[in-house]
């Protein structure tokens, strides 16, 4: 028998039982998918509690396979998970539960047991939810979808967390803001503590009411009371009328908190004597603004009335504080998106503008934009500045942050975006990079690694030129196609959207979250094409000296629709405008461009005046090949405030029976489309006869933007001079918020066969 030295052993056995002792305490929640552990909760817990420990339960048995108890007493044959704060009323933590804001709420180890409990009731959720997610391997990706690991063998670490947001209100708006089964996870709010939520003029003083008897409520613009503006807010009446009809909205919802009374969404505010001796008073348009609010608030002092601090209202007034219960809604619509809003020189004056409200009030709602309004499915690399923008609005007090995301709609990295907002929301000083690695794995699988190259290599190529170019909520692909939309980029973008589909080519619902996030990829890359017509990247080829279309375009035309019906993209933009549309207008432009057109080459010149606002080559853009996009600043030549007057030289007679042209439609924008359009023809350029004349039907008056396609047919006619005019609104009409302004007119690309 071979001897031992137990002598020798004893310093290493006390060695081993120190390392044992050192480890920290564990929880053995179940072994081989049978339960160790049970919930326990006060047998008068509230809907609240027993909603957390109904989900605890749920997510532990989908994790592990065990069936976990509820019970309202401590089993003995189990170790316990405490869910409400009066399980640890006698221990210290309690205290400093209690020291938390209304959100706060913890989760420690004990003696084998864990402790959950809010310092409110919704306090409880958020601790389960941070357990499952943080501690047990759980992510709620968004769109109805969880990530849950398997784990028969489940066991969670010692826990010492108390934790509190830092804003007391968080709300990313994207689609899932309104899904309680999102919401409380990501432990963000919905808006329903709101009667009314901005804008709100029109609504408690609809013009349709009282324009008619009493212009004078209305802003004076111009010299001329408008309808679709502002309200005159020194006429004491507009302040007695918007409080009673106030009053008539909260009694139909008398527990919602938060009324807003603001701005419509538009300039015009009124120009009045006594509204300027307002803003003279205050140092500040808003200062009427605020004036007007404090009075209403007077009148609802268990109300919190809230108004717009927002394009011509954003500077702080100087000569008055908002009330108590007047909450300021802070909008950062302007600011540019490439680089953060503190160190950015062009976000100085927004900069100087929350620190002067930060002085006046604590009651601010910031309203910031994190998507790209004109195309959701375009890469939007605005991730870099979310972080430090957060932090910047932490720091100066905010406690209220509205993220203003797609809505209803999907966008570029929505999911990750809408998660990624929420924990900041809570965390400003969360691991980004690490967070980032855990959601893209759990969202995309094996295809992960490839979409982080590609999120990396997009926000690469956009801080390349971040400090001198703008990343603009209103962009569009054309606008960054010598940025980080590069043709060559583009291409590149697509090569590695193709990997990561091979790479989840059998994972169906991983493939489906590629396929729709290739999306915006395609997108750019058929917009770019289509408006750019870049040697590499074109719609277009040539055949016997004849443009022809590019069949593989084609292709990928049909496949970006195909794929957003399939992975439930219905709106590429704010205002609605499908992919079908977007593929109909594709197809209706590149059938122009194909054409042969008489025009092509001949000299062109434009008999009245034209806009060098937005530089298009002047009348030459009208037969250069390339067609205006969905943005007038994209190859569309403009004239504000004139008719549109063009005359073409053939140089000799040609023969034509056929014009075609596009339009562009904003209202928005004062764009209006001509009231008639006439054409005529000379021999000499002097004496002309009408061909044909077409009066232009009013569109809807909506708030979309489209190029509108008109074709213009008459008798075969053969002459050396053709003219085109386009009758123009001139002004903007009575019942547009731009009444009296000079209007816009549109056009680009003029095909005659």
């Amino acid at each position: 028998m071979k001897f031992i030295n137990r002598i020798a052993l004893l310093p290493a056995l006390i060695f081993s039982c120190l390392l044992l002792h050192a480890q920290p305490p564990q929880h053995r929640i179940a072994t081989a998918g049978k339960a160790r552990y049970a919930i326990i909760l006060s047998h008068d817990a509230d809907s609240l509690t027993r909603f957390a420990a109904d989900e605890l339960q749920n997510y532990l048995f989908r994790i592990s396979g065990a069936q976990v108890l509820i019970a309202d007493k401590p089993v003995k044959r189990f170790k316990s998970i405490f869910i409400g704060k009066e399980w640890f009323a006698k221990k210290a933590a309690y205290g400093r539960l209690e020291a938390m804001n209304d959100d706060g709420f913890c989760i420690f180890s004990e003696d084998g047991h864990l402790y959950l409990g809010g310092k409110r009731q919704v306090g409880d959720i958020y601790a389960v939810y941070t357990l499952l997610q943080d501690y047990a391997g759980c992510l709620w990706l968004g769109n109805g979808e969880v990530y849950i690991p398997e784990n028969p063998e489940l066991i969670l670490p010692g826990i010492s967390l108390f934790s509190q947001p830092d804003f007391r209100f968080r709300h990313p708006h994207f689609p899932d803001k309104n899904k309680p089964e999102y919401y409380f996870a990501a432990r963000v709010h919905p808006m329903d503590e709101w009667g009314m939520f901005v804008h709100t003029f029109h609504k408690l003083m609809p013009p349709e009411t009282y324009f008619g008897s009493h212009p004078e409520y209305y802003s004076l613009v111009n010299g001329k009371r408008i309808r679709d503006g502002q309200l005159c807010l020194s006429n004491p009446e507009v302040i007695r009328l918007l409080t009673e009809n106030l009053r008539e909205e909260i009694n139909k919802k008398p527990d919602c908190t938060y009324w807003s009374v603001s701005q419509n969404d538009c300039i015009n505010y009124c120009e009045c004597e006594k509204c300027q001796a307002l803003y003279d008073k205050y140092g500040s348009i808003s200062g009427a603004y605020v004036s007007m609010a404090n009075q209403i608030a007077r009148q609802f002092p268990d109300k919190q009335i809230s108004t717009l601090a927002y394009q011509f209202t954003r500077s702080a007034p100087t000569a008055i504080v908002p009330d108590s219960n007047v909450n300021i809604m802070f909008c950062s619509i302007e600011c540019n998106r490439s680089q953060p809003l503190a160190t950015d020189p062009r976000s100085a004056g927004f900069v100087k503008d929350m620190k002067d409200w930060s002085t006046l009030t604590d009651n601010i709602f910031m309203w910031d934009y994190v998507v790209q309004f004109k195309t959701f499915t375009c890469p939007f690399p605005n991730f870099s500045v979310l972080q430090p923008n957060i932090r910047f609005f932490r720091e100066h007090g905010v406690p209220m942050m509205f993220q203003q995301g797609s809505g209803n709609s999907w966008s570029d990295f929505y999911e990750y975006k809408q998660a990624l907002i929420a924990r900041l929301l809570w965390d400003a000083d969360l691991d980004e990079p690490g967070f980032r690695q855990k959601f893209f794995h759990a969202f995309y699988g094996a295809a992960a690694d490839v979409m982080l190259e590609y999120f990396e290599l997009v926000r690469h190529e956009m801080e390349k030129q971040a400090a001198k170019r703008n990343l603009d909520i209103y962009g569009y692909p054309a606008l960054y196609s010598g940025w980080f939309l590069k043709p060559e980029l583009l291409i590149r973008y697509r090569e590695m959207m193709d990997r990561a589909q091979a790479l989840v080519a059998d994972d169906p619902q991983r493939l489906k979250r590629v396929i729709r996030q290739r999306c915006t990829v395609d997108f750019a890359y058929l917009d770019v094409a289509l408006n750019v017509n870049h040697p590499d990247l074109s719609f277009y080829g040539e055949e016997n000296g004849k443009r022809i279309v590019n069949p593989e375009m084609l292709a990928s035309l049909s496949r970006f629709t195909e794929n957003c019906a399939a992975t439930g993209i219905r709106s590429i933009d704010e205002n609605g405008y499908t992919p079908e549309q977007y593929k109909a207008q594709t197809l209706n432009i590149i059938a122009m461009a194909v054409k042969p057109n008489k025009a092509a080459g001949k000299q062109i010149t434009s008999l009245t005046p034209y806009t060098t606002l937005y530089d298009v080559n002047g009348e030459k853009a009208l037969t250069d090949g390339l067609f205006g996009g969905q943005h007038f600043r994209l190859n569309w030549l403009g004239y504000q405030g004139h008719d549109m007057e063009v005359l073409i030289d053939f140089g000799q007679p040609e023969t034509f029976s056929r014009v075609e042209t596009n339009f562009f439609l904003d209202l928005v924008s004062w764009i209006f489309l001509p009231l008639e359009v006439r054409i005529e023809v000379s021999d000499n350029g002097k004496d002309f006869n009408t061909v044909h004349t077409e009066k232009i039907p009013e569109p809807v008056r909506n708030f979309g933007q489209k190029p509108v396609h008109f074709s213009f047919s008459f008798p075969e006619t053969r002459a050396k001079f053709l003219k085109i005019t386009a009758i123009s609104h001139k002004t903007c009409p009575d019942w547009h918020r731009g009444a009296g302004q000079p209007a816009w007119l549109f056009i680009d690309e003029l095909v005659v066969e």
